[in-house]
């Protein structure tokens, strides 16, 4: 029986996000649905919504993106706000939208490790 793989999945634009454990991506889902709801009303985020679920892909790629999503995380909105308070104009959207062409390469290299 293999280990399960976690990520985050930002539903409204299909990103992955690849975490450690179960426990990771429920909190890391919790802290970004609470800065999107904090963030207002803008209509982008009110299709956004990030859920804790099993990655969808190859182990191989979730250990080539749990590094790198690892250190995306630090930088995303939600995790500035919360160690700094600053309000960042456009944040996680901003975030979010380079993370989804970072996402472009991982899943191409992932259909290629599949071939």
């Amino acid at each position: 029986m293999s280990e399960q793989l976690w990520c985050v999945h930002i539903e409204g634009l299909n990103d992955f996000i690849a975490v450690d454990s179960e426990d990771s991506a429920r909190h890391e889902a919790a802290t970004i649905n609470a800065y999107i709801d904090s963030a207002g009303k803008d209509s982008r985020a009110a299709l956004m919504r990030a859920v804790a679920l099993e990655w969808p892909f190859s182990a191989p790629a979730h250990a080539r993106a749990l590094d790198e999503d690892w250190h995306d995380l630090q930088r995303m909105s939600h995790r500035r706000e919360a160690t700094d308070g600053a309000n960042r104009s456009g944040g996680v959207l901003a975030d979010i939208t380079r993370r989804v062409k970072k996402l472009m390469t991982v899943t191409h290299a992932d259909r290629e490790d599949d071939a």
